[in-house]
């Protein structure tokens, strides 16, 4: 079957401010110290279901609309609007988006060779709109195809979102949708742990991401392949490797090779910036239902352009040690100790990002936060995937379909990927873009 041209009709068929189905607390929730720094982007993934259940995909967009709301009623702060300057939330039931589109073919048809182009225009809103700093901070859409299938995109501000946020909300959503007396509550523990600082003397060492002339591919690897990876990744230092770390490792090899071919300059060093939930680290640890950010990152440098896998991995694995040893614990130490962590690593990370003389990869990992187990009653989705990006040297990982295999969305400058397309090695273990079957 042809692939689907960019020419795609998706037309936007409605559009519907969607409030919380009972009126919410009045008043306003803090952001915390990590959500003031975000950078002002949306947090976006689509999830599409095949045909299936009952009723065509007009019945299922009225389900989510009605569950919207009432999920709303438990996450009221996705229905207000951010003031103070990125430091609080008013609660103000104003709601949020739910766009109804119509596309013109079938799901088969989209998904037998899939898109990115076309798949961006499945998303409410883009992704680096400025409203996510002042305006909506959730948006949905519906996407209904000829066939009944639905894709259902999801939009919500970074200001108060990270992957980890995204999935609890998924899940309140979907459990809602299936039982409404089954919703979850979100925890709002971070603000008070780490309250936010007054603007005029925030100094954000990491006001936006490098962007370029550059282009997304998305390479999945199966069960087995991940296994083999893992195998090669085996070593005294690191006798058990997580498949995060094989894949990402993996990744990093051949992007880097990729650049210094393109660069022409076979020594050029290159560096993998993980970024790490600290919701487990902390002690006690916080729910993974706590809403806003919480993240952090390590940071692996590597100077050998003839490192193998195994040794990749174990610097992965050694920043990653030495990391979780400090960090969580300078956060625990006291305001003062907290504050200084954050900026500290903030400056680390925008220093080795701005660094013309090396590679920076910042590499982010949403495998195991269940978004397959996302059933809104009509059963799991067939695909989840994310939106193509312009950020340089973006590196994101989540669970494939069988929840085995790892999906990874890699962004790099067109000269590099030019190189990356003809690398066997990274052939050899993932696949380009394959189609989507059910």
């Amino acid at each position: 079957m042809a692939a689907v041209p960019e020419t795609t009709e998706i037309e936007i068929v409605s559009r519907e401010t969607i409030k919380p189905s009972t009126p919410t607390p009045p008043g306003s929730i803090g952001l915390s110290l990590f959500d003031q720094l975000c950078p002002v982007l949306y947090v976006t993934v689509l999830f599409v279901y095949p045909p299936a259940g009952e009723g065509g995909s007009a019945d299922k967009a009225r389900r989510l609309k009605s569950s919207l709301a009432d999920v709303l009623t438990r996450y009221y702060f996705l229905a207000g609007r951010i003031k103070d300057g990125s430091r609080s939330v008013e609660c103000n039931d104003e709601g949020a988006a739910f766009i109804e589109a119509k596309v013109n073919c079938t799901l088969e048809a989209m998904l037998s060779k899939p898109e990115l182009p076309v798949l961006k225009r499945l998303f409410p809103i883009d992704m680096e709109s400025m409203e996510a700093a002042s305006g909506l901070l959730l948006l949905v859409q519906a996407n209904l195809f000829e066939c009944g299938g639905l894709a259902v995109g999801v939009a919500i501000s970074h200001k108060l979102c990270d992957g980890s946020t995204m999935s609890s909300f998924i899940e309140a959503w979907t459990r809602t949708a299936r039982n409404p007396d089954e919703t979850l509550a979100p925890d709002f523990s971070l603000p008070t742990l780490f309250p936010p600082l007054d603007n005029r003397v925030v100094h954000n060492p990491v006001e936006e991401l490098p962007k370029g002339l550059c282009a997304t591919r998305r390479y999945v690897f199966d069960s087995s392949k991940v296994s083999e990876l893992k195998r090669n990744a085996t070593s005294a230092a690191v006798p058990v490797p997580s498949h995060v770390e094989a894949v990402s490792a993996f990744v990093w090899k051949c992007a880097a090779n990729a650049s210094r071919r393109s660069f022409g300059a076979p020594s050029r060093p290159s560096v993998l910036s993980q970024a790490v939930n600290l919701r487990r680290l902390l002690v006690p640890r916080l729910p993974e239902n706590s809403v806003g950010n919480f993240i952090g990152s390590f940071h692996a440098l590597n100077s050998d352009p003839e490192a193998e896998l195994q040794q990749l991995v174990g610097k992965l694995r050694a920043s990653s040690t030495d990391y979780v040893e400090t960090y969580p614990r300078r956060l625990q130490e006291g305001r003062e100790s907290a504050v200084m962590a954050v900026f500290e690593a903030g400056e680390k990370f925008a220093r080795l990002m701005m660094d013309d003389g090396l590679d920076f990869y910042n590499c982010s990992s949403w495998c195991g936060f269940g978004f397959y187990e996302a059933d809104f009653g009509w059963g799991r989705p067939a695909w989840v995937a994310l939106e193509s990006t312009d950020f340089k040297n973006s590196v994101v990982l989540l669970d494939a379909g069988d929840s085995k295999g790892v999906e990874v969305w890699l962004t790099l400058r067109v000269a590099d990927m030019e190189e990356l397309d003809h690398d066997h090695e990274l052939l050899e273990f993932a696949s380009l873009n394959p189609g989507i079957t059910w």
